[in-house]
């Protein structure tokens, strides 16, 4: 049976006053947002996440006010830590300024984040004053934790074993309980490390505001 003329005219006045009403029962629906299943992370991912030792944030300071003074710079925010090689002395300041950069690259979100760098040799304590002239924003920990620098150790080993990572790890991202999620090895990529802090952070600044 064909539609008459008014029975067109009609239907198109109803789908002209639906289609703004689908439209956005759509646009809330999850199905309308694309997500894929997995992002590739730049970094190797530690699964299951490995969390540091509460004394991570007691460290071997020389003196109770600078232990205070890192015990609040790095509580409850995401860090990316660094160790020192052995012999670091020039390339300990190129990465130290490499590390400089991605915290600058977070921008408004960088107060979320601490950089954290883990002094395992005599030479660190040398060039210490150096360091941190770089950049001031960084946290020296002359004396990390014997039990801290073993958890790391046993995280770099565990993704050297199964050949996730060739290269000496030297940089992990922990979140805010102190939990080890990502890690790089020595010859990692600034700018992937930068992608994968900025996506952590925005994600954990959402889940915040939901």
């Amino acid at each position: 049976m064909s539609m008459t003329r008014q029975q067109v005219t009609l239907l198109g006045i109803f789908a002209l006053f639906l289609a703004p009403v689908l439209l956005v029962l759509m646009m809330r629906s999850s199905w309308w947002q694309y997500q894929p299943e997995k992002f590739k992370n730049r970094g190797q991912l530690v699964q299951p996440p490995v969390q540091l030792p509460v004394g991570f944030i007691q460290t071997g300071a020389s003196d109770q006010d600078s232990n205070k003074s890192l015990a609040s710079a790095i509580n409850g925010k995401w860090l990316l830590l660094y160790i020192m090689p052995e012999n670091c002395a020039r390339r300990c300041t190129d990465e130290i300024v490499s590390l400089r950069q991605i915290h600058k690259a977070a921008g408004r979100q960088g107060k979320h984040l601490s950089i954290v760098v883990l002094n395992t040799n005599k030479t660190g304590l040398e060039i210490q004053s150096t360091i941190e002239s770089i950049y001031q924003e960084l946290n020296f920990i002359a004396n990390p934790p014997a039990e801290t620098l073993a958890t790391l150790a046993g995280i770099s080993a565990g993704l050297e074993s199964e050949k996730r990572q060739p290269n000496r790890v030297r940089i992990f991202v922990s979140d805010p309980m102190l939990n080890v999620m990502l890690a790089y090895g020595q010859d990692a990529n600034p700018g992937d490390i930068s992608k994968d802090l900025k996506r952590l952070l925005n994600w954990s600044r959402q889940n915040k505001e939901q």
